[in-house]
């Protein structure tokens, strides 16, 4: 009978003499086309030679070039606000700031934001006006530049500060501001504006510094200050999430063939003229190691 006392020599041996685990070798691969040429919506056809485990494909469209694999952060380009505002009641001129800071801790209480570093920038937009008890019409304020704001690496808080006098009399003074239509839009590399941040995803957060009795509210369309004819002075503040305008997702490419898979070629369709760097990734795998060879061929698509 066998017993399994008799097995420990031999896994003593299996541990001494460990089985040799298989090495992955770089891959023999290469990638190829009939020409450098194509026009957009043509089919191009890539070729291949050799068997490696995984082949990765790069485009080199925006989004999904070799390059930019491991980007989480970029150069700004045009970081661009508007918005819309209306006036209402009252009669305390100039009593809405517009503010901007990449300083601010994130930390939404009366200190933090009093000892945050704001640049004013309510000079960069036009905002709505209406005589003594008046109310305006919703006032678009302009598309403003707010480039020179961002600072890679940090976040840009967007805040609307407001302060409301006392009255020297017995009849409320201050005024309903209603801001809407925000957007923050980004523009890279040439590219279309991407929206940032709107009035829903702006995470809109109220700070009251002066007079808790009235504070900003978020609306469905807007946020808003009433002051609810207080005869109190006022200092209430909303503010933006932060806003990551540098960051970015890395950018992607498309496994187009596993282990499981034999790949002799790979056809894509290229709809918009211009020059691109096709990456393809050729890579052998095991459970501890990867090793990989990149290939790279520069296509020009003409119209």
């Amino acid at each position: 009978m066998f017993h399994y006392k008799n097995m420990l020599p031999l896994a003593a041996l299996c541990l001494l003499f460990a089985c040799e685990r298989d090495v992955v070798e770089v891959p023999a691969f290469e990638a190829h086309t009939e020409k450098t040429q194509y026009q957009a919506g043509d089919s191009v056809l890539f070729t291949f030679s050799g068997e490696p485990d995984i082949i990765t494909f790069y485009s080199g469209e925006p989004g999904k070039e070799y390059r930019y694999k491991d980007r989480t952060d970029t150069e700004a380009g045009k970081t661009e606000l508007e918005f819309l505002s209306r006036v209402l009641y009252g009669s305390q001129a100039n009593n809405l700031k517009v503010v901007a800071s990449n300083e601010f801790s994130g930390i939404y209480d009366s200190a933090n934001v009093k000892n945050t570093n704001w640049t004013d920038i309510t000079s960069r937009f036009t905002l709505a006006t209406a005589p003594a008890g008046g109310l305006s019409a919703n006032t678009p304020s302009g598309k403003a530049d707010l480039s020179d704001l961002v600072v890679k690496g940090k976040p840009l808080y967007i805040g609307f500060q407001y302060i409301g006098e006392k009255p020297v009399a017995t009849t409320p003074t201050q005024r309903t501001w209603r801001i809407l239509g925000f957007s923050l839009t980004g523009t890279q590399d040439g590219g279309s504006p991407n929206t940032l941040v709107n009035h829903v995803s702006a995470g809109w957060l109220a700070v009251d510094v002066i007079n808790r009795a009235n504070k900003w509210a978020v609306s469905a369309d807007n946020i808003q200050f009433s002051p609810n004819s207080t005869l109190e002075a006022s200092e209430d503040w909303m503010i933006t999430k932060p806003i990551w305008v540098t960051k970015v997702a890395p950018d992607k490419g498309a496994a187009i063939k596993d282990y499981s898979k034999r790949k002799e070629n790979y056809s894509y369709v290229f709809a918009t003229p211009g020059t691109y760097t096709v990456t393809f990734v050729g890579s052998n795998t095991s459970a501890e190691e990867v090793k990989t060879v990149v290939k790279e061929i520069t296509l020009t698509i003409v119209p």
